[in-house]
């Protein structure tokens, strides 16, 4: 199986914290270690919205503290919104690398109502992880 994982108020469980610049808020993110210690087995893909400018910081910190990091990563070099990014991700990246849905299983774990519906579209399950 492949997840296709989000970043902000997914992995990241205090994303509602905004700091200012941004790289000040990367530097205070905490990760959800459950949520790692359920897919870390699988074959995982980091899709986010957050801008490309900030890939390598977001995953030194996630390997810095979570000793874990993604088998591949896609940071928003496009500007477009969430939905439009991870779609053209899929298609152009993804689904020409592994496969349509009918060849492999994929699963997302998706917090943007938004993203959940593009995916559903694809017929890709999708989970959301409630901040509890």
């Amino acid at each position: 199986m492949i997840v296709l994982l989000d970043l902000n108020y997914t992995l990241v469980a205090n994303s509602e914290e905004k700091r200012s610049p941004f790289i000040r808020q990367i530097e205070r993110e905490k990760y959800r270690e459950w949520l790692l210690h359920l897919i870390k087995d699988q074959y995982v893909i980091l899709i986010t919205a957050r801008p490309a400018k900030y890939s390598e910081a977001t995953l030194k910190r996630i390997e810095r503290l979570l000793d874990w990091q993604p088998e591949e990563a896609y940071f928003n070099d496009t500007g477009w919104r969430p939905q439009v990014f991870k779609s053209y991700v899929l298609r152009k990246k993804i689904f020409p690398r592994h496969g349509r849905i009918k060849d492999i299983h994929y699963l997302a774990i998706e917090s943007n109502p938004k993203t959940r519906a593009m995916y559903a579209g694809y017929r890709i399950p999708c989970l959301m992880v409630e901040n509890q």
